[in-house]
């Protein structure tokens, strides 16, 4: 009966460990920094970055999609960027930095590429979850010496990580501090660095020391109001690496409205303000839900002329008014600004209507 005890307490012990590892960790130090993806990858950087964004299309995607409300003086709601590229060891290759939702955690992959052959680097898990406070975001800071800060809540709950970026992975945690919040209300918390309690003062300090100096390489807080996440659509990234995304044939149940002229050149040669589409146009003939519906075109990685901007208070959000080529006519319709690619398309170029 003993042996049987000690065997069943091992075998505890071992699914403990094996539910702590991985992909289904809840956060970095409960998977003991295990990467989910050891494949290494052979090809030149852009071909491995590619590679693995098509991997994991369906999962960025699913970040992409969620938009995330800003509160500042004019609350709007604003599309996710969830791709990177950064060189974090000065070799003259950007890593590449993505973001993916889980169900309701959002994790953070990088893969590390030399020239013929590329590996993740880091896996992040639970670097935001999106079913609970929008505002406890992360960020991200790259300090001198090739140090990279992590500094991100589940719940409430703060979590800093410190990493050495310097090679191509993967990255070795330096430190970490961690600030568990008293669900009671009656104070502060407790803090630990490194797993050993430590004051208020002294995690505050730290917290001071891991960001300063260091170049802010995420927008999640309040770095650019347009936008927030990392630098690129999945749809951007894909075109910097040189790389087409694959076209995603029209669902048969929506009304087709496939344009004959819509423009294929780049805008450059062309009069007035082009945004570049990352999705179709479901469009209405004003600012808002509330007016009439214009129709659903497949214009998705298109040049579409835009021709002015409205903010509906109603739903929250930007609205732009397009010229949609439509057989042998162009039509003048308002669409959600979150069709558009905004690293291309910025509203302040665009003058402003009132409803």
């Amino acid at each position: 009966m003993k042996k049987i005890r000690t065997a069943l307490a091992i075998l505890a012990a071992l699914c403990l460990l094996l539910a702590a590892a991985g992909s289904g960790a809840e956060t970095y130090l409960d998977s003991n920094g295990e990467i989910p993806d050891r494949t290494v990858y052979h090809g030149d950087w852009q071909s491995v970055y590619l590679r693995v964004l098509e991997e994991h299309s369906r999962e960025i995607h699913a970040y992409q999609a969620v938009p995330f409300e800003w509160d500042g003086e004019d609350s709007r709601l604003l599309p996710c960027f969830p791709v990177s590229l950064k060189d974090l060891n000065d070799d003259g290759i950007p890593e590449l930095f993505f973001l993916e939702a889980d169900g309701n955690r959002v994790d953070m992959y990088i893969y590390s590429g030399n020239g013929s052959t590329g590996k993740c680097a880091l896996y992040v898990p639970g670097i935001r979850r999106l079913d609970y406070d929008a505002a406890l975001g992360f960020e991200i800071y790259l300090l001198p010496g090739h140090l990279l800060t992590i500094q991100h809540y589940r719940y409430e709950d703060e979590y800093l990580l410190q990493f050495y970026a310097g090679g191509q992975g993967p990255y070795g945690l330096l430190d970490s501090a961690y600030n568990r919040v008293d669900a009671s209300g009656e104070g502060d918390g407790w803090y630990y660095l490194n797993g050993r309690e430590i004051s208020h003062d002294a995690y505050y300090r730290i917290r001071d020391i891991w960001n300063a100096d260091g170049e802010c390489i995420s927008k999640y807080f309040a770095k650019n109001e347009m936008s927030y996440g990392l630098d690129y659509t999945y749809e951007t990234a894909v075109s910097v690496l040189g790389g087409t995304t694959r076209q995603t044939a029209a669902p048969t149940m929506a009304p087709t409205m496939a344009p004959t002229m819509a423009p294929t050149a780049a805008p450059a040669a062309r009069t007035g303000v082009y945004g570049y589409t990352i999705d179709k146009l479901a469009t209405r003939k004003g600012p808002g839900t509330q007016y009439e519906e214009g129709g659903t075109y497949f214009v998705k990685n298109q040049w579409i002329k835009v021709l002015a901007k409205a903010y509906d208070r109603r739903n929250k959000i930007w609205w732009v008014k397009c010229e949609i080529p439509y057989k042998n006519e162009i039509r003048t319709l308002w669409t959600g600004y979150q069709r558009f690619d905004n690293t291309i398309l910025n509203l302040d170029d665009l003058p402003e209507e009132i409803w």
